[in-house]
């Protein structure tokens, strides 16, 4: 410690001190790729075969930046484990209130949700549970960058050029191809999968300014843009708000103001009349097309919540897809968000350690990077509106920024 009180860095060693080994980059990417690529996987096995490949390719893809990276001593943070237990522990009781409800014969749809939330906060857990300090960044951004690329020219390949070769397909609003089968294997995941990736891109190029990075982020943008998501649209503009309102210095402000000042004048001169300026704002007005259903899901959650025991779920595994991926076949419908889904699954105890450990990832992230820890914040906001919370390439992605943006030796050197 110093007589500031500040923590002094002592230098990597061992393999922490070496450059990422050549193959590093290219099993990222692969890990990575597999991560975001259900529609892909699916193509040769079965859909939820598909999710346990994506599963353990996250897994991996954690333990391997764990394994990379040096502790910092005094950093750890035992209430992240304590969240995972009181979500484990939550769970098991929900399932008992849930099963005795709703008279269920099997408690397989309740135990899969608690299975599959437990699973997820261990990888919200396991990625923040210490500050580190690590080069991996120095492979991950590259790797980030071609799954970025990737995803956009798949997604690209689809919205305009009719490929139909992937599964999930979605039509969504707009009908036609306007929302078609994604890599991703449900398109709607594919805004969310490209919003945290572009954010991991844009860290990137804030630690070292690569025109590289800066084309992916731009590609990246374009992307959710043409996506006609108003999920990804929202972490946009919320990341760029929270820049603003929280950064540390004067640039960071600078960089934010101009980017609301681009992307207005953008929007209006470009976008006039235009269906992706008109999905944008829509997401403002409760009584445009989809907003509608969503409102009225959540005054239904609500109130079912408030009718059940509340510090615990009364619903778990039946307001979710989770239990209909798998097969079970057992599911009152969504609730369109993700704090109130926790609370009808889990009650306020699980809803708590879920919104605990997605905190706990914003703040594992070192403060210098303002951009990175602006676009988690944006994430988790989102998460309170839409039902990602079970989307688990976006969680992961989630949970694995703190081990790509640590507190290294060098914030800028080796990235390309």
């Amino acid at each position: 410690m110093t007589t500031s009180g500040e923590r002094t860095l002592t230098p990597l060693v061992g393999r922490h001190a070496e450059r990422p080994p050549r193959y590093f980059s290219g099993l990222a990417f692969v890990l990575l790729l597999v991560l975001t690529s259900r529609g892909l996987l699916e193509l040769v096995v079965a859909k939820q075969a598909a999710y346990i490949v994506q599963a353990a390719a996250a897994f991996a893809l954690l333990l391997l930046l764990r394994r990379r990276a040096a502790i910092i001593p005094g950093t750890w943070r035992p209430g992240n484990y304590l969240a995972v237990y009181a979500l484990a522990c939550s769970g098991l009781v929900s399932t008992f209130l849930t099963v005795h409800r709703w008279n269920m014969g099997s408690a397989t749809a309740p135990l899969l949700y608690v299975a599959t939330l437990t699973a997820i906060g261990l990888l919200l857990c396991w990625g923040s549970d210490v500050d580190r300090r690590s080069d991996a960044i120095i492979a991950m951004i590259p790797a980030a960058t071609g799954v970025l690329l990737v995803q956009v020219a798949a997604a690209t390949g689809q919205q305009y050029f009719g490929w139909e070769e992937l599964s999930g397909t979605d039509f969504g609003t707009f009908g036609d191809q306007a929302r078609p089968s994604g890599l991703t294997g449900s398109y709607l995941h594919y805004p969310l999968v490209l919003s945290v990736l572009g954010i991991m891109v844009f860290g990137g190029w804030v630690r070292k300014h690569s025109s590289m990075l800066a084309l992916a982020t731009a590609v990246a943008i374009y992307g959710i843009l043409t996506s006609y998501s108003r999920s990804g649209m929202m972490i946009l503009a919320l990341t760029i708000l929270v820049a603003l309102l929280l950064g540390r210095t004067v640039a960071t402000r600078i960089v934010a103001i101009i980017g609301l000042t681009l992307a207005s004048t953008i929007a209006l001169l470009a976008f006039s009349d235009n269906p992706i300026l008109n999905r944008a704002v829509s997401a403002l007005d409760v009584s445009s097309a989809g907003n509608v259903g969503r409102v009225e899901q959540w005054a239904n959650g609500i109130a079912s919540w408030l009718d059940s025991t509340l510090l615990f779920g009364g619903y778990t595994g039946l307001v979710t897809n989770i239990s209909r991926n798998f097969g079970d076949g057992i599911s009152l419908g969504v609730v369109e968000s993700s704090l109130l889904q926790q609370l009808l699954n889990l009650g306020i105890v699980g809803a708590f350690a879920t919104y605990w450990l997605l905190v706990a990832i914003i703040r594992a992230v070192p403060r210098d990077d303002t951009w990175v820890r602006a676009g988690l914040v944006a994430c988790v906001l989102q998460t309170m509106i839409y039902q990602s919370i079970e989307v688990l390439p976006y969680v992961a992605l989630l949970a694995i920024m703190p081990l790509v943006f640590t507190h290294e030796a060098s914030r800028s050197g080796g990235i390309s």
